[in-house]
């Protein structure tokens, strides 16, 4: 047995040896008669719904616990057909205008599905010992239907004529002027006559397919629409389902140009990740099986707990508070806040008794926390600002105001004592990690797998907590490399980049400025004029939603009127915070005008720096100064 095994290194779909071993099912798959158009972003288990769903992953399941294969046909509720967008092979079907290549995608389409169902029949024939009779006159059906000269009627004959007409469209692509001896399909037809053939031929009649069509996004917008036809004219027994990421959806049109597709007339909508009261049980649930597994594989101790929430505690304020204690002697903001009180003593005509008592009390023997506080209230003063009575007896007191005043600020004055006695903010706990992942199970096992990496290499050993710091240190690798990782996010990634170093940069500001009253704690969010954004910031927005940079909701707290151009709030993905030392919370939300957005995604730096300093001087309140900046080499991201 090793202590060093860590069951969360493998977090993508494309890792993991046996899929339906991790898969935690996901709600939302019971329409049976209906499409459906599963949406989530990279990480938020698509894929997996998908392939776990599919006819391959139900056979390995039933070999690996010694079932009948042939038992698939009668125990599940239909059969899955996964196809996965070959984006390198479709993207390529655009460049002659002369072709007809919405009839070549439905062809290669169709033949696809096809060998997909063929590997099936295969499989199942040697348990079922099909009628041969049948095979061939199937194989001789749906051959002719591709090459009317065929006499193919064999399956495994028919299955390498297959890869022979992939061969012909790639000649196509490549140059070819004809397609040899292959015939062009109509998609919908052939898929439908197929299915229907293969359920008369294994004598099960009430047999439903379900194709899932993953990374629908990649698809260019002819192709959508002929995916759109067949998701509009989905009947029994073919029901057609796609996969895509958020804004992926280029058009909501079919092959006709007067129909549309709409939810939920001709298919359900399932979102992924996006469900915050289920989302932690399911992340729990899927560490959980993890865990067992690595039990099984007699690689984790029996005697380990099985709930990921165990290893990684929640966060505490007072544990990170007793850490930034600990930071200074005496923190910076102690004699500026007995300056402070000493100045509006004057103002406030006190005593020398009252002063004295005012320092002692609020400032010298009150806990960093409060301290820290009572120098924010007072910083500016405004017709807001309390006196200095007020606050003295209200903290003596601990009354209903000063209460406010704690659950309002607290976490806020955290980032400033951070910043001030230059403590590395804190970021660890299954709470803070799951507001982390913003909802996407891929980036929690990520955290997760970083932690016991880090724990493992200082000596960790299992059943006991992983520390607070070493989940930071993994909470802060992570969110380095995601950033650095956004460059690539085509087709927009060096725009993306630069928007969210200077987007994170402001937020950071707003975190830590000196004189921050703490009015609006926490910004991490924010919203503009939707309608009058130009083309160009639109479609580097959605982009930005479809990559999971950011995650839009209904706007919320609006402070002009209903018919207020502010319709959407935009949200930073969580992951990105610890990088920027800001709140994972989603307390407050900044308004970026048309202009300072324009500046942030023009994808120039010097144009990025001129959108953070304007919205900086439209809001003047905010800080004193925005001179300090973060630098790209920060993470060794090359622009």
């Amino acid at each position: 047995m090793t202590n060093h095994y860590n069951p969360f290194k493998e977090n993508r779909t494309e890792q993991m040896k046996d899929l339906w071993k991790y898969y935690v099912p996901f709600s939302g798959l019971d329409s049976a008669s209906k499409p459906l158009v599963v949406e989530g972003g990279r990480g938020s288990g698509k894929t997996m719904f998908f392939q776990c769903n599919s006819w391959r992953q139900k056979v390995l399941e039933y070999q690996k616990t010694n079932k009948p294969i042939v038992n698939i046909l009668d125990n599940e509720d239909f059969v899955g057909i996964y196809y996965r967008v070959d984006t390198t092979f479709v993207s390529s079907m655009q460049e002659r205008e002369e072709d007809n290549w919405s009839a070549i995608f439905e062809t290669y389409l169709g033949i696809c599905i096809l060998k997909e169902i063929l590997d099936l029949i295969c499989i199942l024939n040697n348990s079922m010992d099909l009628n041969e009779s049948k095979l061939s006159e199937f194989s001789l059906t749906f051959s002719k239907k591709l090459n009317t000269d065929s006499t193919t009627d064999s399956i495994e004959k028919f299955k390498s004529d297959c890869n022979i007409f992939l061969d012909i469209v790639e000649d196509k692509i490549n140059g070819s002027e004809t397609l040899s001896n292959l015939r062009c399909i109509n998609a919908n037809r052939f898929i439908t006559d197929l299915c229907i053939a293969t359920k008369e031929l294994l004598g099960k009649e009430d047999l439903l397919f379900k194709i899932f069509i993953d990374e629908y996004e990649t698809l260019q917008e002819y192709q959508q629409r002929i995916i759109n036809t067949l998701i509009k004219h989905s009947t029994l027994p073919v029901i057609i389902n796609i996969g895509l990421r958020p804004k992926g959806m280029k058009t909501n049109k079919t092959i006709s140009e007067t129909e549309t597709i709409e939810a939920p007339h001709d298919y359900e909508l399932l979102s992924l990740g996006f469900d915050e009261k289920k989302y932690p049980e399911i992340i729990k649930s899927i560490c959980q099986k993890r865990i067992v597994l690595g039990k099984e594989y007699g690689k984790i101790p029996e005697t380990a707990p099985d709930d990921i929430e165990f290893y990684l505690g929640n966060y505490s304020i007072e544990l990170e508070l007793e850490r930034i204690s600990k930071s200074s002697k005496k923190p910076p903001h102690i004699e500026k806040l007995r300056s402070l009180i000493e100045d509006r003593a004057k103002e406030e005509n006190c005593t020398n008794q009252e002063v004295e008592t005012y320092c002692k009390t609020l400032c010298d023997d009150a806990p960093i926390l409060n301290s820290r506080m009572h120098y924010a209230l007072l910083c500016k003063k405004t017709q807001y600002t309390p006196t200095l009575k007020k606050i003295y007896d209200s903290y003596i007191n601990y009354d209903e105001q000063y209460c406010d005043w704690i659950h309002n600020r607290k976490n806020g004055v955290i980032y400033l004592l951070c910043k001030e006695v230059k403590h590395e903010k804190m970021y660890y706990g299954f709470d803070v990690f799951s507001a982390l992942s913003s909802n996407i199970v891929r980036y929690f096992l990520e955290l997760c797998e970083q932690s016991f990496r880090i724990a493992f290499l200082n000596g960790y050993e299992w059943e006991t907590q992983i520390s607070p710091e070493m989940q930071t240190e993994a909470a802060r690798y992570v969110s380095e490399y995601k950033v650095a990782d956004i460059v690539r996010y085509e087709p927009y990634g060096k725009e993306l980049r630069i928007f969210v170093q200077y987007l994170g940069q402001i937020f950071n500001k707003l975190h830590t400025a000196e004189d921050n009253t703490l009015g609006e704690p926490e910004p991490n969010h924010f919203n503009t004029k939707d309608l009058s954004l130009s083309d160009s910031s639109k479609k580097k927005i959605a982009s930005a939603i479809m990559w999971n940079v950011l995650q839009e909701g209904e706007t919320t707290k609006k402070k002009q009127s209903v018919l207020s151009p502010e319709t959407v709030d935009y949200y930073l993905n969580k992951i990105y915070v610890p990088y920027f030392g800001i709140s994972y919370r989603n307390q407050r939300k900044i308004f970026l005008s048309v202009d300072i957005l324009d500046n942030l995604f023009d994808g120039n730096e010097e144009s990025a720096k001129k959108g953070f300093t304007t919205f900086f001087k439209a809001n003047p309140n905010s800080v004193e100064d925005s001179s300090t900046q973060l630098n790209f080499s920060d993470v060794g991201v090359e622009m």
